[in-house]
């Protein structure tokens, strides 16, 4: 009993602050107030209507989106590679794919923007996608080389025996197989880069602002409750995103055991 009150305590105090915002969201004042005097969906309004804040939530789902799929193609071939072939330097590879996660993010952004400044990529669309899936690809790497691990190889073999190339292999016997894993690591690689903040500061212009861009320099700058109408639309989201990766997961898992 007491564990269940600790685990109690523990979800109570990591979900009070996002109830509290999703409440303030709905104020009916210009300031933060708890509890708000009156309830409205003005700020809602106020965010779908601002076409500067409508062009920064674009901007930021074609940088996730070009994103995602980068990282999904080049974190997809290095777990092949890993999995299938043994090269020299492999174990360095490995700690060189995943050292994104490792490596503190103020320090990613100043390296980025060191290399990105003089070739003149800072400000740009494509610098930030090749910079976001810098920080995707360690996930997606992750995530196809454990789903790999549990497939049989003999799988692919006895499909070149029977007449396909390794590639058609790959695209037929492999390719469903890791299909969860795939679909699993971009729904993570696109939240990473919708979320990322640090690096996008180093990287944007004043063109080329991202929705966490935007809400960081209005905090500075001002605030009110358009901050929470948005962050509750982005904490739904991704909560929907998470339980579509949760429903993706069981499936895998039925089709595994059938």
């Amino acid at each position: 009993m007491w564990l269940k009150g600790i685990v109690a305590l523990i979800l109570a105090a990591l979900t009070a602050p996002i109830l509290i915002i999703f409440v303030m969201s709905f104020t009916s004042v210009s300031y933060f107030q708890f509890p708000p005097p009156g309830f409205s969906g003005k700020w809602y309004q106020a965010f779908f209507n601002d076409p500067s804040w409508m062009e920064s939530l674009f901007r930021s789902l074609q940088i996730s989106f070009f994103t995602t799929i980068l990282a999904v193609v080049i974190g997809t071939i290095a777990a092949n590679a890993v999995m299938r072939l043994d090269f020299p330097g492999k174990q360095f590879f490995m700690a060189l794919m995943v050292a994104p996660m490792i490596i503190p993010v103020i320090i990613v952004g100043i390296a980025l923007y060191r290399f990105f400044a003089p070739l003149q990529m800072t400000g740009t669309i494509t610098g930030m996608v090749l910079s976001h899936s810098i920080l995707s690809i360690p996930i997606v790497f992750v995530t196809v080389l454990a789903s790999l691990k549990g497939m049989d190889r003999n799988l692919e073999l006895a499909a070149m025996g029977l007449g396909s190339t390794p590639l058609e292999a790959f695209f037929k016997i492999t390719v469903p197989f890791i299909r969860p894993a795939l679909f699993s690591s971009a729904l993570f690689a696109f939240l990473i880069s919708f979320d990322e903040l640090v690096v996008t500061i180093f990287l944007a212009g004043p063109t080329t602002k991202t929705l966490p861009v935007k809400m960081w320099e209005d905090l500075r700058t001002q605030v009110n409750p358009t901050i929470a109408a948005i962050s509750s639309i982005l904490i739904i989201s991704i909560v929907i995103i998470y339980i579509l990766q949760g429903w993706l997961s069981q499936r895998a898992d039925k089709a595994k055991t059938q």
